[in-house]
């Protein structure tokens, strides 16, 4: 997570002083690295998804339907214009921040859209071992252990943003 990042290099600059950047620092620390930037490129279903876990307490389930993060009491969600806009706003600037970090550190991440990655688990692994040099697993052996929470509430709100920012 982005707003994690300055407080890891801080303790990897303090086990490992001197060293002139980030990467250098993570290099010392875990040896090669692939960077993966896996971001979200409907930015705001993410945000409408990350408000109604907030409000209803749910945060991922399983293939079958049952709970496997509750973190409150449920609840029943209720659309938000300005809170959905101030966390569209907070998710586009974390992912400016990411690449702005990965410039400033001369990388070039594996991208990889949340979208693909959910659509088609076993292909982005596949994409994400061929990328380390490493010999993939069975693809047929790759399930999510989660699943999606979007619903026809999430998506009402998303039209009720796009037409309350429109007027």
């Amino acid at each position: 997570m982005r707003e994690n990042l300055d407080e890891l290099s801080a303790v990897l600059d303090q086990i490992f002083p001197g060293l002139a950047s980030d990467t250098a620092r993570f290099a010392k620390a875990f040896g090669r690295t692939l960077y993966i930037h896996l971001s979200r490129e409907n930015k705001l279903a993410q945000a409408v998804s990350l408000i109604k876990a907030e409000q209803t307490g749910l945060w991922h389930i399983a293939p079958d339907g049952s709970e496997i993060e509750r973190v409150a009491p449920p609840q029943a969600p209720h659309y938000d214009f300005e809170q959905i806009k101030a966390e569209l706003a907070e998710l586009e600037a974390y992912d400016a921040a990411w690449n702005i970090w990965f410039a400033a550190q001369g990388l070039t991440p594996l991208r990889i859209g949340y979208e693909h990655l959910s659509a088609d688990p076993a292909a982005t692994l596949l994409g994400i071992c061929e990328a380390l040099g490493v010999q993939p697993p069975n693809a047929e052996d790759v399930r999510p252990g989660v699943a999606k929470l979007a619903d026809e509430t999430s998506l009402d709100w998303m039209r009720r943003y796009h037409s309350d920012a429109a007027g």
